[in-house]
């Protein structure tokens, strides 16, 4: 038999708590929910649908039955939580450099719950500077995900990470991917006048040029 126990509205906020959220309005723009449904779930103003408590839960590495407040079986299966990611380097047009860590320490990122992207492919990337400002501003985060057989194709006008090498050193930057009669061509998403030029996927006799993963999301600290 199944019970019910009282309150989800308050294991939600703890579970809230727990990801070291200071606010609802915190956790809301971290995951790109809409903040006054979310706050109003959280306060027990509405009731959360089974599917809402579902995302809730991936977000907060707990299980909707648990919010709900559903009894479950021993045999049944926890939703797999959803984690932080490293940021692991920086993005900035027209920058060609050795590949460094990024300063200040230890930065994260929330990862981006997607049943078809696991959290382990993904990673983050600090954007600096004005070069895909149209979609990501500068001093926000990119979340990618890596570019290989085990994610999605990229869409038409979806945005990616791409590397430019040269005499060794590299140009992390993100484009938008364009499919068009004569091949694939990276675009810019900027309105810097400085970033106009597309980027050739196969570059020329000087540039290897790849792309090295697929952004799916980005966060903007407080």
């Amino acid at each position: 038999m199944r019970g019910i126990m009282t309150d989800p509205a308050s294991r939600l906020r703890q579970l809230r708590i727990r990801k070291d959220f200071r606010t609802a309005a915190d956790a809301a723009r971290a995951y790109g929910w809409n903040e006054e449904t979310y706050k109003s779930h959280e306060n027990g103003m509405r009731g959360i649908r089974p599917a809402v408590a579902e995302r809730y839960a991936q977000a907060f590495g707990s299980t909707a039955a648990y919010i709900l407040g559903i009894k479950q079986s021993e045999d049944s299966q926890p939703v797999n939580p959803v984690v932080s990611l490293k940021v692991v380097g920086r993005v900035s047009a027209g920058t060609f450099r050795y590949d460094e860590a990024v300063e200040g320490g230890v930065v994260s990122v929330p990862a981006v719950p997607r049943k078809d992207i696991a959290t382990a492919l993904q990673y983050g990337l600090l954007v600096e500077g004005p070069s895909v400002n149209k979609r990501i501003p500068d001093g926000a985060y990119a979340i990618c995900a890596l570019f290989d057989s085990r994610t999605p194709e990229p869409q038409h006008g979806q945005l990616v990470h791409v590397v430019r090498e040269r005499a060794g050193m590299h140009e992390h930057t993100i484009k938008e991917i364009r499919y068009t009669r004569d091949g694939i061509v990276l675009m810019p998403v900027s309105d810097d006048p400085r970033h106009q030029e597309p980027v050739k996927l196969d570059g020329n006799s000087d540039d290897v040029v790849r792309i090295h993963g697929v952004v799916i999301g980005s966060y903007m600290p407080l």
